[in-house]
Order: C-alpha cells, then structure tokens, then sequence
C-alpha cells in the first residue's frame, strides 16, 4: 500500500449442492446491509445509493464521495486522493445522484430516510485524506439527517482495517492489511447497522464455506465467494440479517487466503448474532492487477448505476441468498 497506484486500486458447506445452485436462507428483508474499505468502501457506497430498496444501511472505511472519479482515472489519482490543485465537485456531484435517481439509474432517494450510515477514518491514514473522507460524510449529509451518520476519525489508524488484538501493527501497512488498533471496527459497524447486538464469545464457531458466484467472470469477479451462515440461520423461520463484506484492494482471497475474513472480526459477531456474512472477492487482471472493487469505470461506463456489471452482480447473489 506504499504506492500511489496501490492507494487508488485499494481504494453451509456447498454439500452436496450443485456449483451453480444458490443457496437460499431465510433472510429479514429488513437488514440487508453492506461495508467495506477503501475501494471496497467506495462500492459499498455505490450499491448503497444505486440500491438502498435493498440495503438498509452502510459502513464504509476510508472511502471516498458517490462519482468522485466520473470514470476517470485522472481524476481518482488527483481530486479522489486531495492532491493540490484539485477539488472534488460535491455540488456537481450531488446534482448527479439526484438525477441518476429520478431516472431510474439509482433507487429513490426516499429509500434513505431511516439508513443508518457509518463511515471510519483513521488519523494516521495519509493514503486517504481526511478530506476526501469528509466530501463522503457530506455526501451523506446532503441526502439525510445528521443523527442518522456516525463518523469516527479519532482512532489512530493508517490504511487499514482496525481490529482489536489480531493484525500488525495499527500504524503500519503490512498485509492483509488490518491493524491491531485496539478498536473493533467490525463490531463498532455491525452495532450501528442492527443496534442492540449481543457481545460475543470466543467460543462461537467461526466456520466459513467456499461458494460459486453466479456472473462473476462477465464482471471481473472471482467465482468462488466465501460465505458464512450462523448456526441459526439453519433453521427455517429464522429472519436472519445479512451482511455484504466488501475487501480492499490486495486482500482478496486469491491474494491473502481467508485471512481478512478471520482476522477482520466480523465472523464472532455474526454467529452470536444470527447475521449471515458474505464475502464475494475480485479477480485481478491487467486492467486491474491488484484486485479491487471498480469505483473508477474499468468494468464499462456503467460502473456507478444499478446495471453496472458488478452492481447487479453482487446484488443478484443478495437477492438469491435472501430468496429474493
């Protein structure tokens, strides 16, 4: 994560199931939600606005405004990164979401009005600056109420995903890129997105399954997702939430294992409460070496609406998992 190109690229067992089967669960269509960092975060914001009659709430690390790159690398290497001499266009910006939602490329902005939202900086991030972090924050301002945004910017963090005794050092960018900040971020976000969670035992099981993701090589995407389905949410009428993890750039599962998955801390949360996880991964390729979420146009000019390749994609798996 020490280059510049790194910084914007960043930015149930299957059984005996059939590869193409989509496993489906008994999920609350009422919480449905999404995070994820960096790149990761900027796709959660996308499929937030583009699909918010589907997710009812966000969480986004060290991410960036909906549009700031307008599908321009020029612009994600120089107004996305704050460099001097260029501005991120928020009204122009904003004028944008308001359109692509009146004609239909993103859901009604109604659809918002009682999300809640949770976006983290770390203060010692200067991969991300704190000023791009906020044109995200008023983003969110400009479309809903203030009580409904929580921004943490206080823990000292660098580019990287804070968990609480697992990873390396929290001032230090080492992969798989999460930082031992004494800060849960996992559980911090999971509360804010289901508030009223119950805290979590070391003895919960953890276990994680290898899952075929239908449409995925159309979208620059790995077929095979992991997917982690709480000892719960086995059982018919169970209205489980869930939750759709996004990584940054150069920690999917090809390049990393599972090791985001374990160390970032959703897993324990989710088990004590019957939250199904899922963790779709990025392919890399040459338009996109290290394996990050398309929040700047490489999987075609549609990237940012509801029929953006990967958008639909991601959410088509949702809406199977859900029986949707």
């Amino acid at each position: 994560m020490r280059s510049c190109t790194l910084v914007i690229l960043l930015f149930c067992s299957a059984g005996s199931m059939r590869a193409d089967e989509v496993r489906q669960l008994d999920i609350d269509p009422a919480r449905i939600t999404v995070s994820g960092i960096s790149s990761g975060a900027q796709m959660a914001h996308q499929l937030h606005l583009a699909y918010s009659d589907l997710f009812s709430g966000a969480a986004m690390l060290a991410g960036g405004p909906f549009g700031c790159a307008e599908g321009s690398m020029l612009n994600a290497l120089g107004r996305c990164l704050a460099k001097p001499g260029t501005e991120i266009p928020l009204p122009e910006l904003h004028d944008s979401i308001v359109a692509a939602a009146a004609d239909g490329r993103l859901a009604s902005l109604e659809n918002l009005s009682n999300d809640p939202v949770w976006i983290f900086h770390g203060s010692l991030d200067d991969a991300v600056p704190l000023a791009v972090n906020d044109a995200l924050v008023n983003t969110y301002l400009a479309l809903i109420s203030s009580d409904q945004v929580t921004v943490i910017t206080n823990i000292p963090a660098a580019h990287t995903f804070p968990a609480d005794g697992v990873g390396s050092d929290c001032d230090k960018l080492a992969s798989p890129f999460v930082g031992d900040c004494g800060y849960d971020a996992a559980g911090q976000l999971l509360q804010t997105l289901y508030p009223g969670l119950q805290p979590w035992t070391a003895e919960a099981s953890t276990a994680i399954s290898p899952v075929k993701l239908q449409g995925a090589a159309d979208a620059m995407l790995d077929e095979n997702a992991w997917l982690f389905v709480p000892s719960a949410c086995e059982q018919e009428g169970a209205g489980c939430a869930l939750h759709l993890v996004l990584h940054g750039c150069a920690q999917s599962a090809s390049q990393v294992q599972t090791a985001f998955i374990v160390q970032s801390g959703y897993l324990h949360w989710a088990e004590k409460n019957n939250i199904v996880m899922a963790f779709p991964q990025v392919v890399a390729s040459i338009v996109n070496p290290l394996a990050c979420w398309d929040w700047w146009g490489y999987s075609g000019d549609n990237y940012l609406w509801r029929d953006g390749k990967q958008m639909s994609t991601l959410v088509n798996w949702v809406r199977q998992l859900a029986g949707r």
